[in-house]
């Protein structure tokens, strides 16, 4: 019998005999550095929280934010000095609606858990869906680049892309150890976003999913690098992705603003906005540059609706010097 490598390190080798050989790289990860008894808990709490009446799920929630508001001091005070923008300077202001945002990203966070019947619910609510823009770029046969920040629901509003009629990917980042991300993207996939994982490959799917004529979905307001192009947001000087806009002037595709947005009242809006102009002039680095701008503006507006559902607790990177495509 040929011997046969499995993947936990053995080697099948005479009839009737199994001699185990030391693997020449790192042992396999474990139940728990898999995450598996996170994954564990994650199942549970989605069991849990589809029972629970929204009330109860978002007194919980809001309970939970708070917490996370005195455990994460560091966070938070980078999330006030972002806020000072809404504030007038006022720090106080600033710190009361960092306490709402947490509370608002706590929320986020549960309402993952019944993504379905939010989409549900949204569909089903009149008006509560603004894509007109969207459905046109696609009925004209255009690939759409979604863009949007960190801001309200972007996984709903990724699921409520994909009830359009085209194939809808996402970039994202994994999402804790194997077996949680495993989930997160099992939730998104069953609500028709491909997901993308974020790495060397990532740009490269991303170009081939916008030339078949798809959708691709954008988080882009935090430049985790700090390489990106530089533009004047909030007021000040920052840098911000150059992917979207590299992608746009590439492929020609067309590039949206959207948003899901929490109202005060209950329930969602979701607005897909008309498409931004493609710069024509100048080099490429200088229309991607331009194209951000537009991108960092259409954010400002969006934010501004309601900044305690923008979740900034990240830096804002400023560019130490003029920035380009790099």
């Amino acid at each position: 019998m040929n011997s046969v490598r499995g993947g936990g390190g053995a080697v099948l080798g005479e009839p009737g005999r199994e001699v185990l050989r030391h693997r020449s790289g790192p042992p396999a990860p474990g139940w728990r550095q898999r995450g598996e008894h996170l994954g564990l808990a994650l199942r549970v709490a989605t069991a849990i929280t589809k029972w629970l009446p929204e009330p109860v799920r978002y007194g919980l929630a809001d309970l939970g934010g708070l917490m996370a508001h005195r455990l994460l001091a560091r966070r938070a005070s980078i999330a006030a000095e972002n806020y000072l923008a809404f504030t007038g300077g006022d720090r106080a202001a600033a710190v009361r609606m960092t306490k709402r945002a947490f509370r608002n990203y706590a929320r986020t966070v549960l309402d993952f858990l019944v993504l379905e019947r939010l989409l549900a619910r949204v569909k089903a609510t009149d008006g509560a869906i603004a894509a007109e823009p969207l459905r046109r770029e696609l009925a004209l046969g255009r690939s759409v680049i979604v863009v949007t920040p960190h801001f309200g629901n972007w996984d709903l509003g990724a699921a409520v892309t994909a009830t359009c009629g085209r194939a809808v990917h996402a970039v994202a980042d994994q999402f804790g150890p194997p077996a949680v991300d495993r989930q997160v993207r099992s939730a998104r996939e069953r609500l028709g976003v491909k997901v993308i994982p974020s790495g060397q490959s990532s740009a490269r799917e991303a170009l081939r999913a916008l030339r078949r004529g798809d959708v691709l979905c954008l988080a882009a307001d935090i430049d985790k690098a700090g390489s990106g192009v530089g533009v004047t947001f909030l007021g000040r000087p920052v840098t911000l992705p150059a992917g979207p806009a590299t992608l746009a002037i590439r492929t020609g595709a067309s590039v949206i603003p959207g948003y899901v947005r929490r109202l005060s009242g209950g329930g969602y809006q979701a607005a897909l906005l008309a498409p931004l102009p493609l710069p024509t002039d100048g080099s490429t680095e200088q229309r991607v540059a331009a194209l951000t701008q537009l991108i960092a503006d259409a954010f400002e507006k969006m934010i501004r609706l309601d900044p305690s559902q923008w979740f900034a607790f990240h830096h804002l990177v400023s560019p130490v010097a003029e920035v380009g495509l790099r």
